[in-house]
């Protein structure tokens, strides 16, 4: 009963302890200010919805995990349920997270998009090539390869950390539906 008990916390306790290193990488990277220049450097604000939706889905994978968890606890409970129904309903809510890990790195290459619109704006703006009018547009140029790249890096690992937290989050639902088959046998 005991060994049962802590198989059906084991899932949400490593997501937590994931989730503990997550935040922890996102500290070192404030504490030595990449954050700040992460998030000034973007003058498009993209970085921000991206950050956003990570952390909404963050929430959501949190509270998805307590439920696999009170869904493994209470398995003997869930005897006569169908398998499928519960099955079906996991899979909208994982696909909830796939579409939340592609949002992401999409708008992290619309930021790149942008990004670019704004780095070649100033060359279309130029009417004469003096060297203090390229030096100008050479610093206007800048500010948007800064938008191309900070947008792309936060889209990609924004990518990267969602996808592992809803592998881990199907993997525990794939793990009680096994429980709830053998459960069904007995």
């Amino acid at each position: 009963m005991v060994e049962t008990h802590l198989n059906a916390n084991k899932s949400f306790m490593q997501g937590l302890i994931l989730l503990g290193l997550i935040i922890f990488g996102i500290y070192l990277l404030y504490e030595r200010g990449l954050m700040a220049l992460l998030l000034e450097g973007d003058n498009s604000r993209i970085s921000w919805g991206i950050i956003g939706i990570w952390l909404a889905m963050s929430a959501r994978w949190l509270y998805l995990l307590l439920w696999v968890q009170q869904k493994n606890r209470d398995i003997g409970d869930l005897r006569g349920q169908p398998i499928d129904i519960t099955e079906t309903i996991m899979a909208r809510w994982l696909n909830h997270g796939w579409f939340a890990c592609d949002a992401v790195l999409k708008l992290g290459l619309l930021g790149t998009i942008i990004g670019f619109i704004l780095m070649l704006a100033p060359i279309a703006a130029m009417q004469s090539f003096e060297p203090a009018s390229l030096q100008a547009a050479l610093g206007q140029m800048s500010g948007g390869m800064a938008v191309a790249l900070y947008t792309t890096l936060t889209g990609l690992v924004s990518n990267l950390l969602l996808r592992v937290q809803f592998q881990f989050l199907a993997d525990s639902m794939q793990h009680l539906l096994l429980r709830m088959s053998e459960q069904e046998t007995l």
